[in-house]
């Protein structure tokens, strides 16, 4: 095949397919090379080659992605072992025959084109022990990419995609999107009333999912409010999403009311705008033009989703968004080598690079502490290397130490959380081939251990008050609160597959001392969060209903084993707390759903077989008959106006009642002191209180 530079080539609108020597003696040609012409008269031939302006704008974006592979195959030739440089040649020259074939138009297989053959690399001294070693990683995801050309897809791992040439190429330069302005979309609230809820967001809400570049995201909304234009068509998901977060939060949190002067009655509900966000994924063909705006609204939606009933599609959407961020490459960017802040382009690229690390840290984080729900995980530890965002705030990113408070302090505590979660599946075998309980015990023991040691190394505004830091970050205390519930939220997750047992075996006993304590402690937090009117995360909700069932469980258990005393009332009176918080939170359909729960369990107190699967009936039939935001009808037997009462006093670590028996042979209990009993443990941690274990 010719080689002639691209430069000196004739352009034309068609590609001639006679050849030269009958063009030139305007002779009919029989269109084949050699044609039947030069064959007679024994003439030289050949057909021009030409260069065509339309293949330049077709393929352009492909002949750049296949120019940086053959510099990274060509680079490759220097580094990996004698075996891939002997197939890596061949490669280049099939990349370089599929560029030279693009640039002038020819539409013929790669089969059909003559091989260019290259001299293999000289041997090198230890040629016989080189070629006894396997090709490298490297070569390998090359060769991938290469395939996936065939098929239409990218591998190039090269998001944020602002100077790359694959198909998601997006340049610094051209970020505005023609598709942008196809639909245009009512988002239910004017420009003056949605600014400050997105500005309320950015300064009290964004902590805690992380998953935005508040300068960036702010410049985007008023561009849009003034203009009608966006980035994007994918964006407008993106926006409703964090507009249905913030409207949700307000309506249940009264500091969040105080805040922001809006007329909350004027406002659409929460459900509005996650359906908008609905409504623009799918206008904005989200699951084919892939954005990593669509992955950003899909993770903030999970701020309100289960909240509004809608868990199933989460979940659905949430799978979804993790293959368009494998697609766009966020769970392998790389570091930056040479970026420059000072440069607008090196800027924009940082922001965006760091905005792809908090979204898949956000992913993990979803993703890893959903594995008790699931059985299972959609992100494997090992196979992805996008590391943890900077812990940088938004108007410089400049990484700072963990002992500096940032935006990103509370999801960077949250990740090293979950990334203990996998192993915790992992280590109990198999579905099919589960581990002997004593060896699933044994490590469910040495995970609980692991966890109390991570947290233990938390910063220590995460941990315990600090007025000062408080009084200049307004959501630092609604973070160490929400870490509170978290972190023991967590350790009944790492205890819950003996959760249950430990209700009727001796051997379990620590297990469920631990989750009783760690309930209780939820549900002190949850009763202070509710009092103070602090700022709503939807997680408290769910966790106050975790803490809830096992306190229920606790007292069913005692009453039909004739053990219940004062401690087993006291849990009574928490529960019944925790019950009218939940049934005050009119609009959170997760809430009433717990409500009608704790009340199906408490209907028939003292058998707890027949108890958990009425409530399991009752709730199914609730969740049918509930479509929207719930009305002040959902709940039933006791009215939300109770009065709460005060939670049991938890100096001293909780001992099940009637019960002193410690793990048999079948546990490996350490009397190590990160084994302390939880709430000892937790106050510790916490609080600095000097309780002693009994």
């Amino acid at each position: 095949m010719s080689t002639v530079p691209t430069q000196s080539r004739r352009v034309s609108q068609r590609q001639p397919l006679a050849c030269r020597e009958c063009t030139k003696s305007k002779r009919k040609c029989s269109k084949t090379i050699p044609c039947t012409r030069c064959i007679r008269l024994r003439l030289s031939c050949s057909r021009e080659i030409v260069q065509l302006q339309r293949s330049v704008a077709r393929h352009g974006a492909e002949v750049n992605f296949l120019d940086s592979l053959v510099r990274d195959l060509n680079s490759l030739l220097e580094s990996t072992s004698t075996t891939a440089k002997l197939e890596l040649p061949q490669i280049i020259s099939k990349v370089r025959n599929r560029i030279l074939q693009l640039q002038p138009g020819l539409e013929t297989s790669l089969e059909q084109q003559p091989h260019v053959h290259e001299p293999p690399p000289p041997p090198g001294p230890n040629e016989a022990q080189c070629h006894a070693e396997p090709v490298e990683p490297a070569g390998s995801s090359l060769l991938t990419a290469i395939e996936h050309l065939a098929w239409g897809r990218d591998s190039a791992g090269c998001f944020p995609h602002l100077k790359c040439g694959c198909q998601y190429s997006r340049p610094v330069l051209s970020r505005a999107n023609p598709r942008s302005s196809q639909r245009s979309f009512d988002p239910g609230v004017d420009a003056f009333s949605a600014q400050k809820l997105i500005r309320f967001h950015l300064c009290h809400m964004a902590w805690h999912h992380d998953c935005i570049h508040a300068p960036t995201f702010l410049e985007q909304c008023e561009r849009f409010w003034r203009t009608g234009e966006t980035d994007h068509a994918l964006w407008m998901a993106l926006y409703f999403s964090v507009l249905g977060a913030t409207v949700f939060a307000m309506r249940i949190s009264s500091r969040a009311k105080a805040a922001v002067d809006i007329d909350l009655d004027m406002m659409p509900p929460a459900d509005h705008f996650l359906t908008a966000m609905l409504e623009a994924l799918y206008a904005g063909h989200f699951l084919e033009d892939m954005s990593i705006f669509s992955v950003q609204a899909i993770v903030i939606s999970t701020e309100i989703a289960h909240n509004l009933g809608r868990s199933q599609l989460n979940a659905t959407l949430f799978k979804a968004a993790v293959r368009i961020a494998e697609c766009l490459g966020v769970h392998r960017i790389r570091e930056a080598h040479g970026s420059s802040l000072n440069t607008e382009e090196g800027w924009i690229e940082t922001a965006q690079r760091e905005v792809g690390k908090r979204v898949w840290c956000q992913m993990v984080i979803q993703d890893h502490f959903a594995i008790p729900f699931t059985n299972t995980y959609s992100i494997s530890p090992s196979q992805y290397s996008t590391g943890p965002p900077l812990n940088a705030d938004d108007h410089d990113l400049t990484d700072m130490p963990d002992t500096v408070l940032t935006v990103s302090s509370y999801v960077r505590a949250l990740r090293k959380i979950a990334d203990l979660m996998p192993s915790l599946i992992d280590g109990l075998g198999t579905m099919g081939q589960p581990k002997p309980l004593r060896d699933q015990y044994a490590h469910v023991l040495l995970l609980d251990k692991r966890m109390r040691s991570v947290v233990k190394g938390f910063p220590r505004f995460l941990l315990q008050p600090d007025v000062e830091k408080e009084l200049e970050t307004p959501w630092l205390g609604i973070a160490r609160r929400s870490l509170a519930i978290t972190a023991a939220e967590k350790i009944i997750m790492i205890h819950r597959p003996f959760l249950f047992l430990s209700f009727h075996s001796s051997s379990y006993q620590h297990t469920r001392r631990t989750c009783v304590a760690a309930a209780l402690t939820i549900l002190r937090e949850h009763e202070t969060i509710i009092n103070e009117g602090d700022f709503f995360v939807w997680t408290h909700s769910a966790f106050c209903i975790t803490a809830a069932i096992i306190l229920c469980f606790e007292v069913s258990v005692a009453s039909n084993n004739s053990t219940g005393g004062p401690e087993t009332d006291k849990f009574r009176v928490a529960i019944l707390a925790a019950r009218n918080r939940l049934a005050d939170q009119k609009s959170d359909i997760l809430a009433q759903r717990g409500v009608a729960l704790i009340d199906a369990i408490f209907a028939s107190e003292g058998n707890l077989d027949l108890d958990f699967y009425r409530a399991v009936a009752d709730v199914l039939r609730f969740g049918q008959t509930t479509h929207g935001e719930p009305s002040s009808s959902s709940s039933t037997t006791t009215t939300s106006t109770t009065t709460i009462p005060l939670l049991p006093d938890l100096s001293e670590p909780y001992r099940s009642p009637g019960n002193t028996a410690t793990p048999d042979s079948q546990s490996t209990f350490d009397p190590h002191p990160d084994n302390m009993d939880f709430e000892t443990w937790f106050n510790h941690i916490f609080y600095h209180l000097s309780s002693s274990a009994g």
